[in-house]
């Protein structure tokens, strides 16, 4: 296994540990990822198990990441967390947002999808994977949780749960700022404030603004040759009003928008060769040429409002958090064919609203048994408002309604006799969808109605030998939710997706600020959501038709003997197969044609699942330098490798293995309130994918970002 990739990968991190460049400081606040003062790292406190407690106490699989180390390691997006968490990758196809972890996770794109990775914000739930490109400025910490999360987590914790914590109000005035330029004209900025209001009121304002020109090149003299492609404008506000109601009652009321304009994740060119192809015909030459013939555009906008409540009733908290979310995602002129010839376009147009409520009573964790009971319920309004299709001059027209409602209930307990834990949960899950749905103004769909229900119980042993060690084995099952295949307009639904998951592990801290987590899993996914192509429209259609299983072990090591540097090592070993797929579509190459694809169902039983490296590794590293006369130097830096992985369930189209290096040079002015930073991303210019697939025109990719530099300017206090 030893590469010339994974050498360079060894010397690039050695060269790193020299400099003693990022994985950033972990002093922030904040009970997600809090640190007590003690060598760098002391008690990270995770909300895993939907209490707070040591990250080391729990036996979940957990990284969980401070926004001064999502920033020290280049993470500006969801579409970066993968570069800091092994075993996963993230991915997109035409805007909806792709996690895998372990091998599971869901590559459907459909009406209301809800996706295998559960996302929160501040404790809202995020029930769509269409526009999950968040930023992440203004983030206290993220924890990704590994493996299913049914019990807790609910409908869609087939592959983990993402829980992403902002700045929150604070009694005592501070604020910071930051603005950043860079190649490609790219300009950001962000700010956060907050202050009291009176001696029972703070509140904060947050908000982030970035730009830049596209880094893809029009080499198609039909539509703008030279021109540059994908120019992007993003901004997000959000703010929140804390009420000290009284001693035992908190009220928090947030508000929040987000509008993005990107074309990127559907900026798509031809792999070698496409329908219509002949010798001298146009085709890309690099990675980042477009010969589209249409003027693609990808727009996102969000706005929601939510309002908790957390209550001490003296032995038993109450948390109420009530959400209200809007949402429209629209693919523009999408040249689905990727060719330079108008063979199919779409022009897509989803809007929805969704209803959230949960209530959480937890324990106050003072006996030998903390519990936790919750309730939740979600109303989902979504609709294809509409979806046009063009296939060469048949223009046809697919107006959706679909109305979700999901219930669930659940209880989590642990009892701990000496040096064991006992840990039992189950959640019981019902969902009913109702749809709706015309093709070219002729109703097809009249209220057709489906449901599921699900039990999605767990079950941990944990024995503590010592108060430093921790070693545990658990059972967990995901349930994600059935599903109408809109597209299609078709009345039969398909199946839940449900994973059964066992793991062993152990949490060892051998020292000061020096952890080492590690964890062995083996998942078996039923019934699993894959969805096929049709060869006219390229619209998705659902189907459930595969078994996988996954095997695996996750090293997770942590050395941080100061608060001077600190050092974090990751590595994942995972072998994820279909164990049953006999009725997989593949596009095949026609041989002796006229470059276009056949639609073929062969059986591709033992086969790797896609988008499922062997390997994950990661580095991050970081130093503080004193200065004379005050003021410090941090170098930092963060390594990511993924060995090849495969786009296409016949395992035709892989993606290479690839290594992304991040790095920076931050100088902290005497006080500690100015810093100037130079950073870069990806500086060595690896290319890799954000998305590949095999249709009837062609074999298709959307390239990632390119090395991305600059300098940012920032000031707190």
């Amino acid at each position: 296994m030893i590469t010339k990739t994974m050498l360079s990968l060894s010397v690039a991190a050695g060269a790193l540990f020299a400099a003693a460049p990022a994985f950033a400081q972990a002093d922030a606040p904040q009970a997600a990822a809090e640190t007590a003062d003690q060598g760098g790292f002391g008690d990270i406190i995770v909300t895993a198990q939907r209490r707070e407690q040591r990250l080391q106490d729990v036996p979940v699989s957990v990284t969980a990441l401070t926004g001064e180390q999502l920033t020290g390691q280049g993470v500006t997006s969801t579409h970066d967390i993968a570069q800091s968490i092994t075993g996963m990758t993230i991915t997109e196809s035409g805007g909806y947002v792709q996690p895998f972890i372990r091998g599971v996770g869901s590559t459907v794109t459909n009406l209301g999808e809800p996706g295998s990775a559960a996302f929160y914000i501040d404790g809202v739930y995020m029930p769509t994977v269409n526009g999950q490109l968040y930023q992440l400025a203004n983030v206290e910490s993220i924890q990704v949780l590994k493996g299913p999360q049914g019990t807790l987590f609910g409908r869609n914790a087939n592959t983990g749960a993402i829980i992403i914590t902002t700045k929150q109000p604070q009694f005592t005035p501070a604020g910071s700022f930051s603005a950043s330029y860079g190649n490609y004209n790219s300009f950001v900025g962000s700010g956060f404030v907050t202050g009291p209001v009176s001696d029972t009121i703070a509140v904060s304002l947050a908000g982030n603004y970035d730009r830049h020109d596209g880094w893809f090149k029009n080499r198609n003299p039909a539509n703008g040759l030279g021109k540059r492609v994908g120019d992007s404008k993003r901004w997000t506000i959000r703010g929140n009003v804390l009420i000290k109601a009284s001693d035992n009652l908190d009220i928090t009321l947030s508000g929040d928008a987000m509008d993005i304009n990107d074309a990127s994740p559907i900026i798509i060119q031809p792999i070698d060769r496409y329908q219509g192809y002949v010798p001298g015909a146009l085709l890309p030459t690099g990675p980042y040429d477009y010969i589209g013939n249409e003027k693609v555009g990808y727009k996102v906008e969000q706005q929601g409002a939510s309002g908790k409540l957390d209550w001490d009733l003296g032995g038993v908290k109450l948390v109420s958090t009530t959400a209200w979310r809007h949402y429209e995602n629209h693919s523009i002129d999408y040249d689905s064919d990727t060719t330079p010839f108008r063979y199919s376009q779409i022009n897509n147009n989803d809007v929805g609203n969704n209803f959230t409520q949960e209530i959480l009573l937890n324990s106050d964790n003072k006996s030998n048994f903390s519990w936790v009971l919750g309730g939740f319920y979600l109303r989902q309004n979504g609709k294809l408002d509409p979806l046009y299709v063009l296939s060469g001059t048949t223009l046809t027209t697919i107006a959706v309604k679909q109305i979700t409602d999901a219930y669930a209930v659940f209880a989590d307990g642990t009892l701990t006799l000496g040096r064991f834990d006992l840990t039992g949960g189950i959640r019981y899950s019902y969902e009913k969808k109702v749809i709706t749905g015309s093709l070219n103004g002729i109703q097809r769909l009249d209220h057709v109605k489906a449901s599921w229900d699900s039990f999605t119980p767990r079950a941990v042993l944990a024995y503590h030998p010592t108060d430093d060690m921790m070693f545990y084995g658990s059972f967990s099952k995901g349930f994600k939710s059935g599903a109408f295949n809109a597209n299609a307009l078709s009345p039969v639904p398909i199946d839940p997706e449900k994973v059964d998951a066992y793991e062993i592990g152990g949490k060892l801290t051998l020292g000061r600020g020096f952890t080492v987590n590690v964890a062995g899993f083996h998942y078996k996914t039923k019934d699993l959501q894959v969805q096929a192509l049709n060869p006219i429209t390229n619209l998705i259609e659902l189907r459930n038709a595969a078994s996988v299983k996954s095997d695996g072990v996750d090293l997770d090591v942590v050395f941080a003997p100061t608060r001077k540097w600190s050092i974090k090592f990751g590595a994942s070993y995972l072998k994820a197969k279909f164990s049953k797929f006999t009725n997989a579509q593949v596009f095949l190459p026609v041989p002796g044609g006229d470059g276009r694809n056949a639609s073929a169902i062969v059986d591709v039983t033992g086969k790797r699942n896609v988008r499922s490296p062997d390997w994950t590794l990661n580095w991050a590293v970081d130093y503080t330098i004193d200065l004379p006369g005050g003021g410090t130097l941090v170098p930092s830096g963060n390594v990511y490798y993924s060995s090849k992985f495969y786009w296409t369930v016949d395992n035709r189209i892989s993606e290479p293995q690839h290594v992304v290096i991040n790095a920076s040079l931050t100088w902290n002015l005497p006080g500690d309130r100015f810093s100037v930073t130079a950073f870069g991303r990806n500086i060595t210019d690896e290319l890799r994918f954000r998305n590949v697939s095999a249709s009837a025109q062609a074999d298709r990719r959307a390239a990632d970002e390119p090395a991305l530099y600059g300098v940012r300017a920032s000031y707190k206090f």
